[in-house]
């Protein structure tokens, strides 16, 4: 009996395993099953309806008017358009119909709030601000670069990625 006992036991650990092995196959299999799938937007669809706020802590949705977005998400793209802009006087995005989009939700909150909008509030246009996780999820990016947004009746019509100051200028200059 006692050569059979080892056997035994280990069948029975191999289908615990097993078993155990499948269980946790399944418990994974629902936890990405009920994460929501993000879509990249694309040509032809809508921006989203975020809660945008401005440097200055005030609702600011983006105008109905508005034919361009540029977005960014992290501080090299930042230091693309922003010396762009701060050549400018104020109204300069409005007069463009253009509106400015920043992703600041994985900024540190002490950094946001003692460094980052206190510059922010010197800037000569309306900065829209991204402050939650996932939110922004939908634009597209690329890490260093400019989103740039062609809208028609609220409809993207085209979608452009540069790092490039001259590329982002002449969007921003283009009809």
């Amino acid at each position: 009996m006692k050569l059979n006992t080892p056997i035994y036991l280990t069948h029975s650990l191999s289908i615990g395993f097993k078993l155990l092995f499948l269980f946790n196959i399944l418990v994974v299999s629902s936890l990405i099953a009920e994460e929501p799938t993000i879509q990249t937007l694309k040509v032809g669809d809508s921006l989203p309806e975020i809660p945008y706020t401005n440097q200055w802590e005030e609702p600011s949705p983006i105008p109905k008017e508005t034919i361009k977005v540029f977005f960014i998400s992290d501080m090299d793209a930042s230091k693309i358009i922003h010396p762009i802009l701060e050549k400018e006087n104020k109204g300069y995005l409005e007069s463009k119909q253009a509106v400015l989009i920043s992703d600041i939700h994985r900024m540190p909150s002490l950094i946001t709030r003692f460094v980052a909008l206190p510059k922010m509030k010197s800037y000569p246009y309306t900065l829209r601000l991204v402050r939650e996780e996932k939110l922004a999820d939908p634009f597209p990016r690329t890490k260093g670069s400019v989103t740039m947004i062609q809208l028609k009746q609220g409809k993207i019509t085209k979608i452009q990625i540069s790092n490039v100051e001259k590329e982002v200028k002449d969007f921003l200059e283009s009809l």
